[in-house]
């Protein structure tokens, strides 16, 4: 039961996503009161194999059962988009114009509708068709270029930051543009939360010329952590053989992000002349992951960073270069979707916000100005 005392009670949301950044973005709108429907396809969510994961990011929903490329499920989608307030989608983009369900074709349904698109990169740039996990976000962002291990070699956050920080812009943006009021199309990338938060911690150091902070180091992380990591840990993502970070021939570091993905793995072993391997199962490749992994850090020296780009580009497997901050900030999709200015630091990515230009204010500097508007003794300044 909702509770009407809750801030977005009656709030109606509609829920395509599947996996983290989507559920859990729905999620914290249910927390706050909103009744969530997730749509799930007839074999369910694929993130249901990760449990407790799924349920802890799908509590407090309403689930409903939906082939979308049935024509006899068409007439039931439309009437929930008609009733939905919120729609959240985490599909990669253009999958939603085939299915008709894109934006255009949702607010002819509901011209107040809320429509957030949640995908690795992003509606726009050249590299808005990718597929790309919370590792490969991390890579290009500059997360790996900091979070090095003992020997100086990148690795990654065990902490899913691009799939969180995405959740939460979401978040963001949905309340502000319902404060707003009328429809919306929110454009949320998962590349562009890890960045905002990496320029936060990672560029200012790195600028200012001072010793790179290793992320996910000290007490206080350690002590937050720590149970996340071991429920990682349980859920064997990161003994996978397929997801990693790897060493190229030109000493670049590269990232591989499969999850569950049967399909991926497939054209992997393939490209990777590891025919035998690519029927197994996930728990196959599990258990065989101690075994395998080197085998496909192997592979992956054989050849430089950019080929493996390349050619990873070529058949469809989740991939990023692991970049610095610096580099993050001129990398080609950053650069097409306007997300760093002249100096290097990134813009505000929450959809629909603006980007201020003005530098932090200094100590009390609108003190006198502010008291005295709240007295009534000058109007109220503009903030």
């Amino acid at each position: 039961m909702t509770d009407e005392a809750l801030p977005l009670a009656g709030l109606k949301v509609l829920d395509f996503s599947q996996n983290l950044p989507g559920p859990y973005a729905t999620f914290l709108l249910s927390c706050w009161g909103a009744d969530v429907v997730k749509v799930e396809p007839p074999k369910g969510d694929p993130g249901r194999f990760m449990e407790p994961f799924f349920s802890m990011v799908n509590r407090g929903k309403r689930s409903v059962v939906l082939d979308l490329r049935d024509a006899e499920s068409r007439p039931h989608v439309e009437a929930l988009v008609r009733w939905a307030d919120v729609l959240v989608e985490g599909f990669r983009p253009g999958v939603m114009e085939r299915l008709e369900l894109d934006y255009p074709r949702a607010k002819a349904l509901n011209p107040d509708l809320v429509y957030c698109s949640i995908s690795a990169f992003g509606q726009e740039g050249p590299y808005r068709t990718h597929p790309g996990h919370d590792l490969n976000l991390q890579s290009l962002a500059g997360v790996s270029h900091l979070e090095r291990d003992g020997k100086g070699e990148p690795g990654y956050s065990m902490l899913p930051i691009a799939d969180l920080s995405s959740s939460l812009l979401a978040v963001s943006g949905i309340c502000a543009a319902r404060a707003k009021g009328g429809g919306a199309y929110l454009d949320v990338a998962m590349a562009d939360g890890v960045l905002s938060w990496v320029n936060v911690w990672g560029l200012g150091v790195d600028l200012a010329g001072g010793a790179k902070k290793q992320l996910g180091s000290g007490l206080l992380v350690d002590a937050i952590t720590r149970p996340l990591l071991e429920f990682l840990a349980r859920a064997k993502l990161y003994a996978m053989p397929h997801y990693g970070v790897f060493r190229c021939a030109d000493d670049r570091w590269i990232s591989v992000g499969i999850v569950d993905e049967g399909h991926f793995w497939k054209a992997l072993c393939e490209e990777l002349d590891l025919g035998p391997m690519k029927k197994l199962p996930l728990a196959a490749r599990i258990a065989a992951g101690p075994a395998l992994k080197p085998v496909v850090a192997r592979r992956l020296r054989g050849r430089a960073c950019d080929e493996w780009l390349r050619r990873f580009e070529e058949i469809g497997v989740p991939a990023s270069a692991v970049l610095s901050p610096e580099e993050a900030a001129g990398h080609p999709q950053v650069r097409a979707r306007g997300l760093a200015d002249a100096r290097g630091w990134m813009k505000s990515p929450l959809p629909g916000a603006v980007h201020p230009d003005t530098p932090a204010p200094k100590r009390g500097e609108h003190t006198d100005a502010i008291l005295a508007a709240l007295t009534g003794e000058a109007a109220a300044p503009t903030l």
